[in-house]
């Protein structure tokens, strides 16, 4: 039986009620953006939700009617969608973290695999919703949060649906310096108008500058802010004419790990890790010295400065216990000198690999450490304690072998 008109409001004012308000984020002529919860026995543990309602001359009802069916890592869960009067309402996940607004704002210009890594991410974002006909016309700054699980783009509050022969986009809306000129009504906007906006956010996460600021067309094409291959893929994504931009998301996102390799381990790695049960594998790796020298030049000063204190000292205690050694040599002659040397270079190893590479790996998000850049700091830490007791637990075993040797040698 066909439910009434009557009927489905009421369901949905019904739904619209059992939100509870915790504060607004936004609000303004177009709807309003808040961070709300659902009370009861079967909504315990289910952690803050974000209610968007869109006024109905400004959203596409054709968006919100294929949102269930969009899915992906870096996408947010779509919780419900429910029409009032005049408005259109989207419930969704609560994404943790800082938008990419704010870390630039904060921290400056990105390093490339930093950036990268955020690319990818949004293309992935980007090519899922694309795969439904959605053209998100939104990829800005502010509309990209910097989560555990890595980029997520959010707010499709002014999304549409592609309409095959159109002319033109019926609203002209987007950010200023990160909108396609489609969406100024030049055009209709398709999946390369999101392509636009996607190279306006590399071009703005490797300068620190929008692209309509002045001082960003200069440091774009300054090889010492911007290497020329990643230039070359943001002006192609940012060419006026669509037909010259790179086709899809997709393609955009494989021109960016042909530029930058090792924002594929770091995206891999993550979304292994949000597939994956919570306990995860302990990497059993060192980090490399060229992941070590990378991850260096893009990281803060005082960060920089922390990491050569760390290997001078590394390099004092390597010198220390290399002395000690010999020592232990000379000394010892006739009471297992060999053990004893053996004893005092596995602890040298242990505290100089700790000191060299293992923390500064971890502060610089190096290495193992990699999949763990957008993370809390936190993260790093239980990491890093856990590889810190995985190596303790050799050392002890190594010793304890060398005991068992000892006892076990005629004479001793």
């Amino acid at each position: 039986m066909a439910v009434s008109e009557d009927g489905q409001l009421m369901a949905a004012l019904e739904k619209d009620e059992a939100y509870r308000v915790e504060r607004v984020l936004a609000s303004n002529e177009a709807g309003s953006t808040e961070v709300v919860s659902r009370q009861g026995a079967g909504h315990v543990g289910e952690g803050p939700l974000v209610r968007k309602r869109i006024k109905r001359n400004v959203a596409n009802d054709e968006v919100f009617s294929r949102l269930s069916s969009v899915c992906g890592a870096h996408l947010p869960r779509v919780v419900e969608t429910y029409d009032l009067p005049d408005q259109v309402v989207i419930v969704r996940e609560y994404v943790y973290g800082a938008s990419l607004a704010t870390c630039v704002a904060n921290a400056g210009r990105m390093g490339q695999t930093a950036a990268a890594r955020v690319i990818v991410d949004v293309c992935d974002a980007v090519a899922a919703l694309h795969e439904q006909g959605i053209v998100h016309r939104d990829v800005s700054p502010k509309n990209v949060i910097l989560s555990p699980r890595g980029a997520v783009l959010i707010d499709l509050g002014i999304a549409r649906a592609y309409v095959e022969g159109a002319q033109r986009d019926t609203t002209r809306l987007g950010t200023w310096g990160f909108a396609s000129p489609e969406q100024y009504g030049f055009a209709q906007t398709d999946g390369r108008s999101d392509v636009y906006s996607v190279g306006c956010l590399l071009g703005y996460m490797l300068t620190g500058l929008t692209p309509d600021a002045e001082g960003y067309a200069t440091a774009l094409a300054d090889p010492g802010i911007v290497r020329p291959e990643l230039r070359r893929i943001v002006e192609k994504a940012c060419r006026f004419e669509p037909s010259e931009r790179y086709q899809s998301a997709t393609a955009l996102r494989d021109a960016m790990l042909q530029a930058v390799p090792e924002a594929a381990v770091g995206n891999d790695a993550k979304t292994s890790g949000a597939k994956s049960s919570k306990r995860e594998k302990i990497p059993r790796t060192l980090a490399r010295p060229g992941q070590l020298v990378a991850a260096f030049s893009e990281a803060k000063p005082w960060v920089q400065v922390l990491t050569v204190a760390l290997v001078v000292l590394g390099a004092f205690v390597g010198i220390l216990f290399g002395s000690a050694a010999v020592y232990a040599t000379n000394a010892m002659a006739g009471d297992h000198p060999v053990e004893s040397l053996l004893v005092i270079l596995g602890v040298t190893a242990y505290l100089v690999l700790l000191l060299v590479d293992e923390i500064p790996a971890a502060m610089l998000g190096a290495g193992p450490y990699a999949a763990m850049k957008y993370k809390r700091r936190s993260a790093r830490v239980i990491l890093m304690a856990k590889r810190l007791l995985m190596g303790l637990g050799l050392l002890i075993a190594f010793v304890a072998v060398l005991t068992m040797c000892v006892a076990l040698t005629p004479g001793s």
